[in-house]
């Protein structure tokens, strides 16, 4: 991760927002894992996240919709998989997605994104039509009160610079270690050849990348690979085969193994609902 952020101070600004607005918003940071969230759920969302295929479908919606936000730079407004509305805005700093900020569990006033019927079909679907009975408590936005809220949230990210709420954590030899890998993603990255290019003992190299990046060079280089493949699968027409040559995965097999273990669900799985 390239910042560092105060996650209970965050906490208790998204807190505060939801206090207000009654509309339940998450930050991520920008590997896409949660940092704060304003800590309540709608009785709707409470109900559909009994069943574990909700949270894991949940989730990679959330992947989706914060990866599209990261290639346009724009708000993404879209229909969960529990037909509600949702909202992610990326937080850039110097044209760099640093983050994302998530609104969501309502309904908006022009029907475009959640219905009444969708929800209940989801819920349906979930085996939990109990459900759809607390769609009508959920609050409802306006075009016009989901910009204002947007304009909210804009003034909150710029309190984390204000604030000393986030600050830079990479060095500029982890910033040229990273540049290397993702250049030679699909060749073979080994720890020696690493410290070959950059002058570094293994030790050295560990405590960089322990320091910096917060994990191994082994899992930091599968992340990568990760990423790229969900991007090929996403982007492109490639057969599933071919990508995982392109993302430097020499045996299939392990490919799909790793792949899950990372996103949760197979390639195949993946690009089905991207």
């Amino acid at each position: 991760m390239d910042y560092i952020f105060n996650g209970e101070k965050i906490r208790r600004l998204l807190l505060n927002f939801y206090l207000s607005t009654e509309i339940a918003v998450t930050f991520y940071d920008s590997s896409m894992k949660m940092v704060a969230t304003s800590p309540k759920y709608s009785h709707y969302c409470s109900t559909i996240r009994r069943k574990k295929g909700c949270v894991k479908n949940c989730n990679l919606s959330n992947l989706v919709h914060m990866e599209r936000a990261a290639r346009t730079r724009e708000i993404v407004s879209y229909t969960c998989h529990a037909g509600l509305m949702e909202t992610i805005m990326p937080v850039l700093f110097e044209d760099t997605v640093i983050g994302y900020m998530q609104i969501g569990q309502f309904r908006d006033a022009e029907g475009v994104y959640s219905t009444e019927e969708g929800a209940r079909a989801a819920a349906e679907a979930y085996g939990l039509d109990e459900a759809a009975g607390f769609y009508g408590t959920l609050p409802v936005v306006s075009a016009e009160r989901l910009a204002a809220l947007g304009e909210i949230l804009a003034i909150l990210i710029r309190s984390f610079w204000a604030d000393g709420l986030v600050r830079h954590n990479r060095s500029m030899l982890s910033v040229k270690i990273e540049k290397y890998i993702e250049e030679h993603i699909k060749e073979k990255l080994s720890i020696e050849a690493l410290c070959a290019e950059f002058f570094l003992s293994k030790n050295a190299l560990y405590r960089l990348f322990c320091d910096e990046f917060g994990t191994t060079v082994g899992k930091y280089i599968l992340a990568r690979r990760a990423q790229l493949a969900r991007e090929l699968l996403r982007d492109s027409t490639m057969p599933i085969t071919a990508i995982a040559a392109e993302c430097g995965f020499t045996d299939y097999n392990y490919f799909i193994r790793a792949f899950k273990a990372q996103v949760g669900v197979t390639p195949l799985q993946y690009r089905k609902n991207k």
